[in-house]
């Protein structure tokens, strides 16, 4: 969701100075423009799930083109505004108009993809639809649409109370840090496919966007802390002329409102910083993987006694190959007398190992939920099964076995 936080940004601060002044076909404009936004979104999302139709790359480069070119118009024809209004003001109301539906129909087909394809990655393969963390997985989904429509409208609301100039600054200003990204895209894609010749400086500049492009985010919210400032300090003092205690009290009433909506946006845009910052980086934050233990190594064999991994846990041992490579591998007891024996690596995920989480054994890099009742046997993100036997109430894995093994751990 992350991806497209800056997306509901601009479109409220662009549909907000669009109905400065207000008229019913403007309403119609952008009413037009969301419905065929969505509609778009929807082609694009069946678009990318079907299977080599079509290069996502290729797409992703296509379909950023319009919006880039609707978002430089609405630059120009926003400063030379006067200019055209002086000779044709329907002129600048159609073009304005134009630019605006544009940008925001494609603008939806580019971002909004990703919103819809999220809802595929509820279940991971292999696990339970009936799930604790599925369960966690879309009530995080619903949290985050019901942000995006705050932000949304707490933005446009706010932002339709300040005066037209004001609120053309602070657009203009967004447009221009939002189309950082966005032209780093056009620029990338060109770069790779040598339109645009090798240099350097390019390479590092378009490295620097791409992997630092929440920075941008970052400022771009930074950036409209100041519309609530703004009107907060419209609403303090009382300015308008009243003749009667009524009139007063309503003007009161008003400049409480538009200061209660000033706050409501404040705290609106900490949620969404605290969302991609800090409460980000405790959600992906790093699961260290459990100690392994002791086991005795005898006639060419790996010893573990079944006692001590007769509690149901998960238990890592790492054995360490002529190679030099360290062959980690997982012994968990499924039922009584029935043991799940694995390498501490996918077929899918490779070695990124497996930790223990309210009982259950879960991938460590998709954080897929293992059913116990299939460790030991092929397919999916199950550990990578080998051969083991049970005898004298031990475990006993040939260590030519894990010597054959240590490529996994590469």
């Amino acid at each position: 969701m992350e991806e497209i936080i800056a997306f509901p940004l601009i479109l409220a601060i662009l549909a907000a100075y669009y109905r400065t002044a207000d008229t019913k076909k403007k309403a119609y404009v952008l009413s037009f423009s969301v419905v065929a936004g969505i509609i778009s979104a929807l082609i694009s999302a069946y678009i990318r799930r079907l299977p080599n139709f079509v290069n996502r790359a290729n797409l992703g480069f296509y379909s950023m083109i319009p919006v880039i070119i609707s978002a430089v118009l609405i630059l120009l024809i926003l400063i030379f505004e006067k200019k055209i209004k002086s000779k044709n003001e329907t002129l600048f109301e159609n073009l304005l108009g134009a630019f605006v539906s544009v940008n925001i129909i494609s603008s939806f087909f580019c971002y909004m993809p990703s919103f819809f394809l999220q809802i595929d990655s509820f279940v991971y393969y292999g696990e339970s639809a009936v799930s604790t963390i599925v369960l966690f997985r879309v009530i995080g989904f619903v949290l985050a649409i019901i942000m995006l429509l705050l932000s949304l409208f707490v933005i446009y609301r706010t932002c339709m109370k300040l005066d037209a100039g004001r609120l053309k600054g602070i657009l203009i200003f967004c447009i221009l840090v939002r189309g950082v990204t966005q032209l780093n895209v056009i620029v990338s894609r060109l770069y790779s496919l040598k339109i645009i010749p090798k240099n350097p400086m390019v390479f590092t500049v378009t490295a620097y966007i791409t992997n630092n492009a929440r920075i941008f985010d970052f400022a771009l919210m930074l950036v409209l802390i100041i519309v609530p400032v703004i009107l907060w300090m419209q609403n303090i003092k009382i300015t308008e002329n009243y003749r009667n205690n009524a009139e007063f009290r309503k003007i009161v009433y008003n400049m409480r409102r538009k200061r209660h909506l000033a706050q409501f946006f404040v705290f609106v845009m900490i949620v969404n910083i605290l969302s991609l910052s800090a409460i980000k980086t405790y959600a992906n934050r790093e699961i260290p993987l459990s100690a392994p233990e002791d086991y005795k190594l005898e006639n060419g064999h790996v010893e573990i006694e079944l006692e001590s991994v007769s509690d149901g846990h998960l238990h890592r041992y790492v054995y360490e190959a002529k190679d030099g490579k360290k062959v980690r591998f997982i012994v968990v007891q499924k039922s009584q007398g029935s043991y799940g024996v694995g390498l501490d690596a996918c077929e899918i995920c490779g070695p990124s190992g497996y930790f223990e989480r309210n009982n259950e054994v879960v991938c460590k890099l998709c954080d897929v939920v293992m059913n116990k009742g299939t460790i030991g046997f092929k397919g999916g993100c199950n550990p990578i099964p080998f051969e083991y036997k049970v005898h004298d109430q031990k475990i006993k894995i040939d260590i030519e076995i894990l010597e054959g093994l240590s490529y996994v751990f590469k």
